[in-house]
C-alpha cells in the first residue's frame, strides 16, 4: 500500500475553508494577497491519500451548517478504483461516503456508488441515506412554507429517515442508456407538534411512512467525465411507480426529468446549466411530496421546508479552475484549487400552472482537487430567509 503525505490535507482544506468564508459577507473582495500565497504554494497542497494497487481513498473531515441541521462536523472519504485498469477509456468507479454529528443532535451517514463496468456498457449507481435528526415540518405547498412560523409549538418534530436507492443502466448505443430504478424509503416521525398533528397530510397518511418503488428510466449522455464535466450533455427521463405490490404502503407515481449542458469556455473553465422538474401523481405522503433545498439543486433552502405535487427549478453555473504561474513538480501549470458561482431559480406547486410564487438562489464556493476531475466543494448558498453551507465531493450536478 502507497501513502501519500504533504503539507496539507484535504481535512485541513475543508476545516479552514468554511470558517474562513463564513468571516467573509458574500459582496466582500478576497484580498490579493491571500489569493497569491494559496495559489503559489499549490504544488505543496496535496490531498492526503492512502493508494492499494488500483483502488485510491482520500478522507476527509469537514465542518458545514445547514439550516435544518445547524453546525455538521462530518468525516468521511472518496474511494475511486477501476474496474479494467487495462481499458484507460473506461471511468474510475467511486465511492463517497460521510458521517455526521450536528450540534442539535442530528446524526447523517450517507453513501454513494457510481460504478462503470463492461466498458462502460454496464453503470450502477445507488445511494444509501440515514438521518435521526430533530426537523422542521411547515405544511405542504409555497403559502405554508413561506408564512409559517419556525417554533417548537409549530413546525418542530423528530424525524427518523431511512432511503436505499439504486439505478441500474444499460448502454444499448453509444451515448444511450436504458435501465431500471429501485426506490425504498422509511420515516417515523415522533414529538409532533400541535399544529402538525391536525395538519391534513398527516392525518391522512400518518407519521409512519413506509415506500418502495420501482421506475424505469432512459438516458442520453455525452458527458465527458459525468462527475465533473466540462463539456457535453446529460438528459435524465424516469417513472417510478410506489405502491403495495412492491412492500409500500402508499400507491403513487413520480415522473422525474433532469436536463444538464456543459460548455468549455477556458481550459478548465466551464459554464453549465440544469433544468429540471419532478412531479407526483396519487396518493402521495407528505414525506415523498417534490422538495427544494437538497445539496445538488438550490443550494441554500431548508431541507424539506417548501414540498408539494411539483418542484421545478433551473439552474447556471461557471466553474472556474486556476492556472499556476511556474509548474509544479509534475511539470503542470494546473492549480489544484478552483471556484464557483451560481444563480437559479425554482418553484413548488401542484402543477405548473398554479405556480404561486419564485424562489430565487445564488450562491459561491471554492474547489480543491484531490485527484484529476474529482473536487471537494464547499458551498454557500443563499434562498429567501436562508442560507447554508455544504462541504462534498463532486459537483452539484
Amino acid at each position: 500500500m502507497k501513502v501519500r503525505f504533504g503539507l496539507r490535507s484535504i481535512g485541513i482544506v475543508g476545516v479552514v475553508a468554511p470558517f474562513w468564508c463564513l468571516a467573509q459577507p458574500v459582496s466582500d473582495t478576497i484580498p490579493h494577497t491571500v489569493v497569491s500565497t494559496m495559489l503559489h504554494n499549490s504544488d505543496s497542497l496535496r490531498a492526503l491519500s492512502f493508494e492499494a494497487g488500483p483502488m485510491k481513498f482520500v478522507p476527509f473531515v469537514a465542518p458545514s451548517y445547514t439550516p435544518e441541521m445547524k453546525f455538521l462536523l462530518t468525516a468521511g472519504g472518496l474511494i475511486t478504483f477501476s474496474f479494467d485498469r487495462r481499458d484507460r477509456n473506461l471511468l474510475r468507479s467511486s465511492i463517497p461516503f460521510s458521517f455526521g454529528k450536528s450540534t442539535n443532535g442530528s446524526t447523517q451517514i450517507s453513501i454513494k456508488t457510481n460504478l462503470y463496468l463492461r466498458e462502460d456498457k454496464w453503470r450502477i449507481t445507488g445511494e444509501i441515506w440515514s438521518k435521526d435528526m430533530p426537523d422542521n415540518y411547515y405544511g405542504v405547498g409555497y403559502g405554508n412554507a413561506y408564512s409559517t412560523t419556525k417554533s417548537d409549538s409549530t413546525t418542530l418534530y423528530h424525524r427518523n429517515w431511512r432511503r436505499l436507492y439504486a439505478k441500474v443502466m444499460h448502454q444499448y448505443k453509444p451515448r444511450f442508456f436504458v435501465g431500471g430504478i429501485y426506490d425504498g424509503t422509511t420515516t417515523k416521525a415522533t414529538e409532533l407538534n400541535p399544529v402538525m398533528q391536525a395538519d391534513p397530510y398527516i392525518l391522512e397518511f400518518g407519521s409512519n411512512t413506509r415506500n418502495r418503488g420501482l421506475g424505469a428510466v432512459f438516458e442520453y449522455d455525452s458527458r465527458d467525465v459525468p462527475v465533473n464535466a466540462y463539456s457535453g450533455l446529460f438528459l435524465d427521463v424516469s417513472v417510478t411507480n410506489y405502491g403495495r405490490a412492491w412492500g409500500g404502503l402508499n400507491e403513487f407515481w413520480v415522473i422525474d426529468l433532469d436536463y444538464r449542458q456543459y460548455v468549455a469556455v477556458g481550459h478548465r473553465h466551464t459554464v453549465a446549466w440544469e433544468i429540471r422538474s419532478r412531479s407526483c401523481l396519487g396518493d402521495v405522503p407528505w414525506t415523498e411530496l417534490s422538495q427544494i433545498g437538497t445539496p445538488w439543486d438550490l443550494r441554500g433552502y431548508v431541507w424539506g421546508q417548501y414540498r408539494d405535487e411539483l418542484m421545478v427549478y433551473s439552474m447556471g453555473e461557471y466553474r472556474h479552475m486556476f492556472n499556476r504561474k511556474t509548474p509544479n513538480e509534475r511539470g503542470s501549470l494546473e492549480s489544484r484549487w478552483g471556484f464557483a458561482s451560481w444563480l437559479g431559480l425554482g418553484a413548488v406547486a401542484q402543477d405548473i400552472a398554479s405556480v404561486p410564487a419564485l424562489l430565487p438562489n445564488a450562491g459561491v464556493g471554492i474547489r480543491f482537487e484531490t485527484e484529476k476531475r474529482s473536487n471537494v466543494r464547499v458551498d454557500y448558498g443563499v434562498g429567501v430567509k436562508s442560507s447554508a453551507f455544504y462541504v462534498t465531493f463532486y459537483e452539484a450536478f
